[in-house]
């Protein structure tokens, strides 16, 4: 490596950083990363919401756009920021000269690394945590729709009309690249089916919690209460911490407490987030099955405060049934904290089924609902599996690690011969499951 006053100057694009997803997280965690290794990093976007997407980070990291932002009451601000960067991208290169090498994460931060990175002739690498999701949707987008925000709706009219230039800069803009990472074992098998190209695997990370302070006597995540703003949190209670989408498929989880409270009436489902359009109907379809008593729906909450209830949760659920990786999960486990998710898709490679937490039958409630009991009602065996699954994140999945194979491509990318970091081979990709039909509740207007 070089040394630390020969350091790369490293510029990070991404698509957006709008609300609190994980690939938004992967890239804020990159750039503080890349910084305590002392290079000097910049990040930048198309479009920013300071106050939805990581109010903790956002600042601390300093993420900048390309353009001057429109006023947030302006019609659809997101949609043009976006298309603007994206047709302008060769013309922002003159704003980099001094940068050496760059890295895209995602679209069109890929492409606006693209064309940066060749009127410039400079090297750069691209992370991808999934394809591009308006050219190469998942059946499960197909099948609830996820572009829940007017401007995504604009965003997919304009890229439908000129799919073909899309689909070809999409492609040439992730494939040129000198290094191609993507985001763990399975969503790699899926990306390098697509693109044609062999991805080396960079998973998201976390933070292992140290051992001393994790919630491990078998009674201490079954009993006690805490406040979270001005709600008071009762345990035992289930987790999920997704965003209120369609395609995340709560309503699993909702369906599953239904059989949960007649065994454990005390358990209570946990859902932080900001409120969507989608929201309502989760709401309305715990009503239907009369446990709305069991559910609560938090809104946004602080980082501090979701740490906390990550930290005091008995079970965490990831109902999502063809997720890329599920970042919600490993943060969980690294608090000691068991799983419960579907035998598909990214959890296979996050979670180890009878040992860190349960893989159920896609897409069988009574196997997610067992799955939740077995741990609700077993409290050594909860201590015994949320040891495992702390373990298992600190050897596999976190932060630091992510980071240095980050740091490796970044190298290998300007010309060094890097070390390899060696990862466990990936799993084949899941056959597809056809889902059984959902219960439907309407919501008066």
């Amino acid at each position: 490596m070089m040394e630390m006053d020969n350091k790369l100057k490293i510029a990070v694009f991404h698509c957006g950083f709008v609300y609190s997803g994980g690939g938004e997280r992967i890239v804020l965690e990159e750039v503080m990363g890349l910084r305590r290794l002392g290079y000097d990093v910049v990040c930048f976007a198309p479009t920013l919401d300071r106050k939805r997407c990581y109010p903790d980070f956002i600042d601390h990291v300093g993420v900048q756009t390309f353009l001057p932002q429109l006023p947030k009451w302006f019609p659809l601000w997101d949609a043009i920021a976006m298309t603007l960067s994206s047709v302008l991208a060769p013309f922002l290169a003159l704003r980099f000269l001094d940068i050496d090498v760059f890295v895209g994460a995602n679209q069109p931060g890929a492409w606006i690394a693209y064309c940066v990175a060749k009127v410039l002739r400079k090297p750069y690498v691209v992370y991808m945590n999934q394809p591009n999701r308006l050219i190469y949707p998942r059946k499960i987008d197909q099948e609830t729709g996820w572009l829940t925000r007017k401007d995504y709706h604009v965003l997919n009219e304009i890229i439908q009309r000129i799919k073909r230039f899309v689909a070809w800069a999409d492609r040439i803009s992730f494939t040129g690249a000198e290094v191609m990472l993507g985001n763990g074992g399975y969503i790699a098998g899926v990306i390098e089916k697509i693109y044609g190209r062999k991805l080396e695997l960079c998973p998201a990370g976390c933070h292992p919690q140290p051992r001393e302070i994790l919630r491990l006597n078998p009674h201490t995540a079954y009993v006690g209460s805490f406040k979270v703003g001005e709600v008071i949190i009762h345990k035992p209670y289930i987790l999920i911490t997704n965003r209120h989408e369609p395609q995340k498929k709560f309503e699993y989880v909702i369906e599953a407490m239904a059989q949960v409270a007649k065994v454990v009436p005390e358990a209570c489902l946990l859902i932080p987030g900001t409120f969507t359009a989608h929201t309502p109907n989760l709401i309305a379809l715990a009503e239907h099955l009369g446990i709305a008593d069991n559910i609560l729906f938090l809104g946004q909450i602080s980082e501090s405060d979701l740490q906390r209830l990550y930290q005091e949760a008995t079970v965490y659920c990831y109902p999502a049934p063809e997720e890329d990786f599920g970042m919600g999960v490993i943060e969980a486990m690294a608090w000691g904290v068991p799983v419960v998710a579907w035998n598909k898709a990214g959890t296979t490679v996050t979670v180890s089924d009878g040992e860190s937490g349960f893989l159920a039958d896609p897409y069988k409630v009574e196997s997610y609902a067992e799955g939740i009991l077995r741990l609700l009602l077993d409290q050594n065996l909860r201590v015994k599996m949320g040891r495992a699954a702390r373990d298992r994140v600190e050897t596999l999945f976190s932060w630091d690690r992510h980071v240095r194979i980050m740091e490796g491509a970044i190298r290998q990318a300007v010309g060094e011969v890097v070390e390899v970091v060696e990862i466990p081979v990936r799993r084949p990709i899941a056959t597809a499951v056809s889902e059984p039909r959902m219960v439907e509740v309407e919501i008066e207007s």
